[in-house]
């Protein structure tokens, strides 16, 4: 586990503090006696972002800088109730199969805890008075680790495994939808109510938000979720007013995932064909490249916090295109790899029918164990030989591996190539001769791997464009006919005539778009081969003209981010 390097985005110390073991924890497990007693009363809670914090194994995060507010946030309290409820407990048998109970528990929940389900949610404001407050957050915590069964059955489960499997409305979601609206309902005219959280916390957050009543949906800020998967296939399933939700906060710009190219749960669902990612997907920069199950590197895992980078204004840094494609193309291989194991899966063990879940949670989650190929098979419950959970583990774990020592090096290549470059500006004689060799190799595999990632971010950016419009004109043609009640058919689809995907969308000027993208790579693959040969002969060419090489980038005619179609 590692924590933020400082406090600097007050969505992502949210978000972070909603977890146990944590620099400003919001868990009722680790709140002070004087906390706990204030909740008790009905008072709210201070905490304050700007100041410096550390976590329980004295973890320093510094305070952050351009907060709003100050960084002052104070934690709600809520009123508990007592509840009994039937939980189906299922264990497995040693031959096959579960045995299942049925237990009878009583649990206190309230609007932000519910045991049964696993959800945990705080919800914080900018004045200890709800009614005196302008900003205040509905904060919902991700998964707790699986030490118990009730742990495993909640969150890994009936949430995540769900969630992953079928694209379903998760239990967790329920509950908070129920709880954002009854927090909605105590704002104050003016105040708004913005959302956050992470992992886990992202799939609840935003099935939330989706199924709140249209009403509330003005009342909603900003929507704010970090390291999730893209949930638009489950809100396709959903009512025709979850999907309007989502789109009029997608249409004011309100909606922001950040996500980690090596971290499999941020690269879940995303780039898939004919799905439109929610919202606006920002990549961060990480630190290093680790995958997600790397608990104990020094920056953590790819799906932790402590791997998120700032600039100098505070803002979380993030990558670009332009300067930083192989980020992006480490993403949609992570995705795309995600598909091929769960088709992998699924070709193995045709029969395996609901043990599907547990096979993925067993394979996702065993990585980290010292076991994992023991614990596939455990979790498959005999519907997968120790042979082909070997061949599965084996394939993800070489393939995800591989990408991540793929993206590592091109950045540490990125790096070479600027201190490279400085180092030739400061050097004279035959020493700035070899740094230029040493640059014309560095950059000759630069650009052979530019041209690759380049082809694919044109494809993909294509793809998701040809997405976007799909779901364009399919909402167009929905509304248009929702009056048709009032209109003839044929006047309808006079009106809908220009939104037409024919009339939107270019296939010869996108076939013509793939073919430059080829073209472009092939023509880097031969400069990266000439420089290359310059390399290993540059002693042998006049210093000036080896110099001029360096001042010549290939030249495109087409960038991904200046596509048109």
């Amino acid at each position: 586990m590692t924590n933020l390097k400082n406090f600097n985005d007050m969505y992502a110390n949210l978000a972070e503090s909603a977890y146990n073991n944590r620099p400003n924890p919001f868990t009722q497990e680790q709140l002070n006696d004087k906390q706990k007693d204030n909740l008790n009363e009905g008072k709210a809670v201070l905490f304050d972002f700007s100041k410096d914090a550390y976590d329980r194994d004295e973890n320093l995060t510094k305070g952050g800088i351009n907060l709003p507010n100050d960084g002052k946030v104070y934690l709600q309290p809520d009123k508990t109730v007592t509840k009994q409820v039937t939980n189906t407990i299922q264990t497995p048998r040693p031959n096959g199969g579960y045995n299942t109970e049925k237990v009878t528990s009583t649990f206190e929940t309230n609007l932000s805890q519910d045991k049964f389900t696993g959800f945990n949610s705080y919800f914080v404001t900018d004045n200890s008075s709800i009614n005196e407050s302008k900003e205040t957050y509905f904060v919902t915590r991700g998964s707790d680790s699986y030490e118990s069964l009730h742990d495993l059955q909640t969150d890994w489960i009936r949430n995540n495994g769900t969630f992953t499997l079928f694209d379903s409305y998760i239990p967790q979601a329920k509950v908070a939808t129920k709880a954002m609206n009854a927090r909605v309902a105590e704002l104050p005219d003016g105040a708004v109510m913005n959302v956050t959280g992470h992992s886990l916390g992202t799939m609840v957050s935003i099935q939330a938000v989706a199924n709140l009543p249209a009403g509330d949906i003005n009342k909603i800020g900003r929507v704010v979720l970090f390291q999730g998967p893209d949930a638009r296939s489950s809100i396709e399933k959903m009512s025709a007013q979850a999907r309007k939700n989502i789109e009029t906060l997608e249409a004011q710009g309100k909606i922001d995932y950040y996500v980690n190219p090596f971290d499999i749960v941020s690269m879940l669902n995303r780039n898939k064909k004919g799905v439109d990612e929610i919202g606006n997907v920002h990549y961060l920069m990480p630190i290093s490249g680790t995958s997600t199950f790397q608990m104990d590197a020094p920056c953590g895992s790819s799906h932790d916090f402590g791997q998120y980078q700032f600039n100098k204004d505070g803002s979380i840094k993030e990558a670009n295109v332009k300067d930083n494609p192989e980020i992006f193309e480490a993403g949609i291989r992570v995705s795309r790899l995600i598909d091929e194991t769960l088709e992998q899966v699924t070709k193995a063990a045709p029969k395996l029918g609901s043990q599907t879940l547990t096979t993925i949670l067993g394979l996702l989650g065993s990585a980290a164990t010292r076991n994992p190929i023991s614990a596939i098979v455990a979790a498959a419950n005999g519907y997968l030989t120790y042979e082909q959970a070997k061949k599965i583990y084996d394939d993800f774990s070489k393939k995800y591996n591989g990408i991540i020592a793929d993206t590592a090096k091109q950045m540490k290549r990125n790096d070479k190539i600027s201190n490279l470059k400085n180092q030739i500006s400061r050097s004279s004689g035959g020493q700035k001769v070899k740094l230029r060799a040493e640059l014309a190799g560095a950059v000759s595999e630069e650009a052979k791997s530019y041209g690759r990632e380049y082809e694919e971010l044109v494809k993909n950016c294509q793809q998701e464009t040809e997405d976007e419009i799909d779901r364009l004109v399919q909402a167009v043609f929905e509304g248009a006919h929702g009056l048709a009640f009032r209109l003839p058919y044929y006047e309808v689809d006079a009106m809908i005539q220009s939104f037409q995907k024919d009339n939107l969308w270019d296939n010869s000027q996108a076939e013509d778009n793939l073919k430059i993208a080829k073209k472009y790579k092939e023509k880097l693959d031969k400069f990266s081969d000439a420089l290359k040969n310059v390399s290993n002969n540059i002693q042998s060419y006049d210093g000036q003209a080896g110099k001029s090489l360096f001042n010549e980038k290939p030249k495109t005619v087409l960038q991904p981010w200046d596509l048109h179609f």
